[in-house]
């Protein structure tokens, strides 16, 4: 009986000390709808941080493209009122 107590106590300290890896529900769907569609599952824990950057990179580059457009307005704004006091209008 000691043996076996032992034993069970052993165990639930050694399952206790493993950590212990899962996934939320959605990335397993996530996971089954890339299967489905014949991509790869990516395992790997770094791809939802890779997917991170990758939206920060493209609202980075969107945000510039409006700054460029905002400094074309202003300057053109710029030029068009330079040009009506040079011209008195």
């Amino acid at each position: 009986m000691f043996m076996l107590t032992l034993l069970a106590v052993s165990s639930a300290l050694a399952l206790n000390a493993v950590p212990v890896q899962t996934e939320s529900p959605g990335d397993v769907m996530k996971d089954i709808g890339r299967e489905m569609n014949g991509d790869s599952v990516h395992r790997d824990h770094y791809w939802r941080e890779h997917e991170r950057d990758q939206v920060y990179r493209h609202g980075q580059h969107r945000l510039n493209d409006e700054w460029r457009e905002l400094d074309a307005r202003r300057g053109a704004m710029h030029n068009e009122r330079r040009f009506n006091e040079e011209n008195g209008f």
